[in-house]
C-alpha cells in the first residue's frame, strides 16, 4: 500500500518549473523579449536598440545557446503588449523560415549584441510589405529608458542602367542621431572589398524567376575577419552624405521596369566591445536594406 502510495504521489505532482507562467506577471514595462514564457531578457540588459539594423546591445554578453531553446519561439513586448513573434532559428538548418528571426548561436555578431533579423519572401519584398520590428509602440518603449538610437538611415536616390557595363546605384546616407558613426565607404575600400560584405544591386527578373546581381568579384579581407579604420569615413549627427556606386560589369538586362534591392554593409562579427567607440565616433554595425524601381529603356 505504501509504494502504490509513492507511486500515485510521483504520478501527480509535477515540477513547477514546468508549469505555463503568467507573462503578465513576469513583465516589465520597456522593451521585453520573451522565450518558453520566460524573460529571456528587458530594459536592464539593454544598453540600446539600433533601429536600422535591428540589433540590441547588451550591458553584459549573453550565452544564447543557454538562454534560448532551438527549435521554438520567443515574443516581443512593448511596455506590457505583446507586439510580434519570433522564431529561433539554428544558424546551421537546413531549412528556411520566413518571418522575423533570431539565428541561435549569433555567428555574425559579437556576444554582445542580439539581431532581431527578418527572412521576407518575394512577394513582400516586391509588394513592399510592413515590417513588424518597426511598431512604433517599439520606439516608444525603448525612448522611456533612453535607450532607442535611429542609427544611420540608407535610401536609394537613384538607378540607372544604360548598358551592362555602364550601372549606377546612387544613394543617401544619413544620420539622424546626435552620436557620430564610422561607416564602411566603397570608395576607400574598392568595389571588391566593399562588394565582401554586401551582393550590392540585386535585379529580379520576373522572366527568368530569378535573381541578377552585379558580376564584381569580391576581394576577401586578410585575415578574413579583420577589419581596418582607413575602409571608414565618418558621418557626423545630423548630416547625410551622397554615395555614388558604378557598376562596369552587371548582367544584361531587357527593357522594361524591375524590382531592384540594395543591402548597404556595415561590419559585423569583426569589431570587438573595445574597438566600438573610437576617438571620434562609434563604428556602425549591421545592415540596411532597401528597395526601389529600375527602368530599363
Amino acid at each position: 500500500m505504501l509504494l502504490l502510495l509513492v507511486l500515485a504521489g510521483c504520478e501527480t505532482e509535477k515540477d513547477p518549473a514546468e508549469e505555463p507562467l503568467d507573462p503578465s506577471l513576469l513583465l516589465t514595462d520597456g522593451f521585453c523579449l520573451l522565450s518558453k514564457n520566460r524573460v529571456v531578457l528587458n530594459h536592464y540588459d539593454i544598453d540600446y536598440y539600433d533601429y536600422s539594423a535591428h540589433l540590441i546591445y547588451l550591458k553584459e554578453p549573453l550565452d544564447f545557446e543557454k538562454e534560448f531553446t532551438v527549435p521554438g519561439t520567443a515574443s516581443v513586448y512593448a511596455d506590457s503588449t505583446r507586439i510580434y513573434d519570433l522564431s529561433l532559428f539554428s544558424a546551421v538548418a537546413s531549412y528556411i523560415v520566413y518571418g522575423p528571426l533570431i539565428l541561435v548561436p549569433q555567428i555574425f555578431y559579437p556576444d554582445f549584441v542580439i539581431a532581431l533579423d527578418k527572412m521576407w519572401t518575394s512577394q513582400e519584398l516586391t509588394e513592399g510589405a510592413a515590417d513588424e520590428r518597426e511598431d512604433p509602440r517599439i520606439a516608444e518603449a525603448l525612448e522611456k529608458y533612453g535607450q532607442f538610437r535611429q542609427r544611420l538611415v540608407c535610401e536609394i536616390r537613384s538607378l540607372t542602367y544604360t548598358s551592362p557595363e555602364d550601372v549606377e546605384v546612387r544613394l543617401e546616407l544619413s544620420n539622424p542621431d546626435e552620436e557620430s558613426y564610422y561607416y564602411l565607404d566603397p570608395g576607400k575600400m574598392g568595389m571588391g572589398l566593399f562588394h565582401y560584405f554586401t551582393n550590392g544591386l540585386t535585379v529580379w527578373d520576373p522572366a527568368s524567376s530569378r535573381y541578377i546581381d552585379s558580376e564584381t568579384e569580391p576581394v576577401q579581407p586578410d585575415p578574413w575577419n579583420s577589419f581596418d579604420m582607413e575602409w571608414m569615413s565618418l558621418l557626423e549627427g545630423g548630416s547625410s552624405v551622397s554615395l555614388t556606386i558604378d557598376y562596369g560589369q552587371y548582367g544584361e538586362l531587357q527593357p522594361g521596369s524591375y524590382d531592384a534591392f540594395f543591402t548597404f554593409p556595415g561590419l559585423h562579427h569583426q569589431v570587438d566591445r573595445g574597438d566600438l567607440d573610437q576617438q571620434d565616433g562609434r563604428i556602425w554595425l549591421g545592415d540596411i536594406e532597401m528597395s526601389g524601381a529600375l527602368v530599363v529603356e
